[in-house]
């Protein structure tokens, strides 16, 4: 996995792009999350905890996750799993067919897959704050999408322009308000941005006025 640099002062000196943009817009922004984004955050937790205490999910939302992976491998028991420093968590809600009911965490055929599936190793993980990579698939965007926007991740800045680039008119109109590093900036204006185009990530946030707090 390509993360941004690892020293806090470097992720500082990325580029911070604030959005704010109509409600109907932010499902736009799922894409990404479907690709994978970049999360500093704290590692050295279960993944239970990091679910709860890092990006929000309610119980009833962790009961909807039916397929959990960490660094490629299913996860049955979300207490004896941790999350390290550059670890790839992809979540996913129930999945249909034979493969979705194999992978499934604790289902009746987890058992196939006993050589794939997640088993903590004995290295100790030390408690701090890292990267990590979080994939959402189906409904689980919805659930957890607009959170995690609002919150700020790392996505790469030639994906963004990727996706700005093939926005149609009703994006712009419902685009309210864009901040880069603070200062006001026009969309179709940052891929000749030379602050953008010299970094290759970029911290990217996303929140829309009619929001709940």
């Amino acid at each position: 996995m390509d993360c941004p640099d690892k020293t806090n002062s470097h992720a500082n000196t990325l580029p911070r792009l604030d959005l704010t943009v109509e409600n109907s817009l932010v499902p736009r922004f799922f894409l990404f999350l479907q690709e994978g984004v970049m999360l500093r955050t704290r590692v050295g937790c279960s993944v239970q905890v990091f679910l709860t205490e890092e990006i929000g999910a309610s119980q009833d939302t962790i009961d909807k996750i039916q397929s959990i992976f960490l660094d490629g491998r299913p996860v049955d028991d979300l207490s004896a799993a941790t999350i390290r420093d550059g670890s790839v968590l992809a979540l996913s809600a129930a999945m249909p067919g034979l493969v979705g009911a194999t992978l499934r965490r604790g289902g009746a055929y987890s058992s196939f897959r006993n050589g794939i599936t997640y088993h903590e190793d004995s290295a100790h993980c030390a408690s701090g704050e890292g990267f990590v990579q979080i994939k959402l698939f189906n409904l689980l965007m919805a659930e957890l999408g607009p959170g995690l926007l609002k919150k700020g991740v790392y996505v790469r800045s030639s994906a963004l322009m990727t996706f700005l680039s093939e926005q149609t008119p009703d994006f712009w109109q419902g685009c309210l308000r864009a901040l880069l590093d603070g200062c006001a900036v026009g969309l179709q204006a940052l891929p000749g941005n030379a602050r953008v185009c010299c970094h290759d990530r970029l911290f990217l946030s996303v929140s829309s006025p009619d929001e709940k707090p």
